[in-house]
């Protein structure tokens, strides 16, 4: 059975209150607290209240957004925001493989059932509708491909992938470094933000690392190191999808025929998945896969073009690998920019992506992962 696994993560649902109503369930809580003291309640940034469990992580944990003044008059309702992991809440303790609706016919009944534990003003899931969905696809190297001598690490992939195009009106989020006294972005990560989603690729390896040692410098335990050997040789790539891309994809569910208030339905289906990682995929990581320089100038090669187009092809290959780099590339290039993203798109219809596998790798050749999997899991249903 493959590692590698394709659905969603986690996952935010909203509903109303109202204003009268919030009093009490805010008493509900904690007496709940008083009760139990498994859930801890403390003000965010924003002034809002938020509940999770404090001992074990449950999988679910909440937050009362107070509505105050919109164009001048006092509104009458409160929001609840509910943030699930399906599978953690569905008892499955497992914070690798991703989700699927499966894994929704565990977690609604707990969902239902701890929340009306806590307070009948919670709500149940069917009085929810989905604000943000995180859509991933988890990818295991060791089984995507094959290589002689020693296979590339976690650390190897991510240096490729942070090299991949940044789509327009996506920006990379980087922090402020004090030793390099500018500002980075995480090595672990390829982080890409716009107004309705954010593209984050990234080694789970490499991030239980920096978390495990945040964790020791803030007091808490480290993360095991089974949990770290679980996570070796795994690429998450995930889309988390905000208000903006949900009310787009549940228009399409209505016009689908769903008519429910979260319509979970559709929205977490199979296929919605896989329209979305293939999507936000190609727009960023592409669809070709990744060469040597040399490898790939044969390749291209091979295809007899006129010398015009097979020198502009090679040429971008080039620059793409001196300015180490999709985006910087675009930034420097110095001729017509239409003209080279022409022709980056043309090498990844070719089935080559413009970043190229560092020589001293000694790798001609590591197919798209993403690719890879469906065709390993098209194998594997197959038989």
């Amino acid at each position: 059975m493959l590692r590698s696994s394709l659905g969603f993560h986690t996952m935010t649902l909203s509903t109303p209150i109202f204003k009268t109503e919030t009093k009490q369930l805010l008493n509900n809580l904690k007496e709940y607290r008083e009760k139990t003291g498994s859930i801890k309640m403390y003000p965010d940034e924003h002034g809002n209240t938020k509940i999770k469990f404090h001992h074990k992580d449950k999988g679910i944990e909440w937050t009362i957004r107070y509505n105050i003044w919109t164009n001048g008059f006092e509104q009458f309702y409160d929001v609840i925001d509910a943030k699930i992991n399906p599978k953690i809440l569905g008892g499955i303790s497992d914070y690798i493989t991703a989700a699927t609706l499966t894994d929704m016919e565990r977690a609604i009944p707990q969902f239902n059932t701890i929340s009306k534990t806590i307070s009948p003003l919670l709500g149940t899931f069917d009085a929810y509708s989905l604000k943000r969905v995180d859509y991933c696809a988890n990818l295991y190297l060791p089984e995507l491909y094959e290589q002689r001598g020693k296979p590339c690490t976690d650390i190897q992939i991510m240096k490729l992938i942070k090299k991949s195009d940044i789509p327009f009106q996506y920006r990379e989020w980087m922090k402020y470094d004090d030793k390099a006294h500018r500002k980075k972005s995480r090595d672990s990560s390829f982080y890409l933000i716009s107004k309705s989603a954010r593209i984050n690729c990234y080694s789970k390896l490499m991030k239980f690392i920096e978390q495990s040692k945040e964790n020791e410098k803030n007091g808490y335990p480290p993360i095991s190191q089974a949990t770290l050997d679980h996570a070796k040789g795994i690429i998450r790539f995930e889309v988390q999808c905000d208000y903006h891309k949900m009310y787009a994809l549940t228009k399409q569910a209505e016009e689908a025929g769903n008519r429910n208030i979260n319509k979970y339905e559709y929205l977490l289906s199979p296929e919605v998945c896989r329209d979305i990682v293939n999507s936000f995929w190609k727009k960023s990581i592409g669809k070709g896969h990744w060469y040597s320089l040399k490898y790939a100038i044969c390749m291209i090669k091979s295809h007899h073009f006129n010398s015009q187009k097979e020198d502009r092809l090679i040429e971008a290959l080039q620059w793409v690998n001196q300015c180490r780099g999709v985006p910087r590339a675009k930034e420097l290039f110095p001729g017509d920019l239409d003209v080279f993203n022409r022709t980056v798109k043309e090498l990844s219809n070719l089935g080559i992506n413009p970043v190229t596998v560092p020589q001293e790798w000694g790798v001609d050749r590591i197919w798209n992962l993403l690719e890879t999997y469906y065709s390993k899991a098209a194998l594997e249903n197959w038989i």
